[in-house]
């Protein structure tokens, strides 16, 4: 099950339980479960005598033909559905079904006797008991579908609504936290400035107050690159108070940074990562390489950083981990995060849609 996507503000774009079957992989998948009911419902009606392979053909083409043309419906009326309620929605999206499955049979019987040349059934014959029947039996059993089918819906949008909620959570309690050792070094370093140069704790008390502001504001909305770019700043403003000629940052941006918008405290983390758990433990520090570029299709955001030799990185998968759960649940499979390690080097690779642009 795919996850919903969110807009740039933040909001969950799915509405109502109706999918959207204008997308040719559900399509796809109309048409296999289709074959999967015809398949099911020729061994259950199988009689010795008949022939099972015509049997499930005409059964394919009747089911495929009636699951396209609801999908097709429901893909022109999706959005006007999906302001309906639940119960709404359910006896219309029923009530179609069951009307086109009555019609198609309708249809498939007279080009089925139109194929076998019996000019007796040219026309539909209401007094025909067995016709009626099989009208009768297939729009019955489309409905009772159609509401199994419409419940699954139901379970399935309470079970993303329960991801969303989730996710954004998680997004909250990640913005909402700065990392005790961070704080206490911070205000270590800010203390021994103080004496020495005033300039610089005042600098740097500025720069935690941003970072605080940043993190406290409760707002699950996208920002501008350029202001993710600012926050990272301010962070390696402070690290670089505290490590001196340790650390030193290679800025790579490609693109223009006020045109592109992603979750807040994406890139953060990791540069914040970068340095606690790289440039730190490192005797004489090292490069933290940050490249952002445009690809054809997104955006891709690269932080690169050496590692001691003996390290694993420990403790550094909590962070990753809820940015790569944030962006999955806003994006779905669309963006990526992977992570490459070598003996000495650490880099951490994302790829954002081209959707986050603004």
């Amino acid at each position: 099950m795919s996850s919903p996507s969110v807009l740039a503000n933040g909001k969950s774009s799915f509405q109502g339980i109706i999918p959207d079957f204008c997308q040719l992989q559900r399509a796809f998948m109309l048409v296999l479960l289709s074959i999967l009911l015809a398949l099911l419902f020729s061994l259950m009606t199988f009689q010795p005598g008949q022939s099972f392979w015509f049997n499930l053909g005409l059964n394919a083409i009747f089911t495929v033909w009636v699951s396209l043309l609801v999908g097709a419906i429901m893909c022109l009326l999706r959005q006007r559905l999906n302001r309906l309620t639940i119960p709404q929605v359910t006896l219309v999206v029923t009530l179609m079904t069951t009307l086109l499955t009555a019609l198609s049979s309708m249809i498939a019987i007279q080009l089925f006797y139109y194929i076998s040349f019996d000019t007796n059934y040219l026309l539909f014959d209401w007094s025909n008991r067995e016709l009626l029947w099989i009208i009768s039996r297939n729009s019955l059993v489309a409905a009772l579908i159609t509401l199994v089918w419409m419940r699954y819906l139901f379970l399935r949008q309470q079970v993303i609504k329960g991801l969303v909620a989730e996710g954004e959570a998680r997004f909250r309690s990640l913005q909402a936290r700065i990392q005790p050792h961070f704080l206490f070094n911070t205000l270590n370093t800010i203390a021994s400035l103080i004496d020495i140069n005033p300039k610089a704790a005042e600098s740097t008390l500025e720069h935690l107050a941003t970072l605080l502001r940043s993190s406290l504001k409760a707002t699950t909305d996208n920002i501008s690159l350029q202001q993710e770019i600012e926050l990272c700043r301010h962070y390696l403003a402070i690290e670089q108070q505290r490590l001196g000629a340790k650390l030193k940052i290679d800025w790579q941006i490609e693109v223009d940074p006020a045109a592109f918008s992603l979750p807040a405290l994406t890139l953060q983390p990791l540069v914040e990562n970068a340095v606690y758990h790289g440039i730190q433990r490192l005797p004489k520090g090292g490069v933290v390489t940050i490249i952002i570029r445009h690809l054809e299709g997104g955006l891709s955001c690269q932080v690169m950083n050496p590692i001691p030799k003996t390290a694993a990185r420990p403790g550094n998968q909590t962070a990753q981990s809820n940015i790569q759960q944030r962006l999955s649940i806003r994006y779905g499979e669309r963006a990526t995060m992977k992570v490459q390690q070598t003996a000495e080097l650490y880099q951490v690779n994302l790829f954002l849609p081209d959707e986050v642009s603004t």
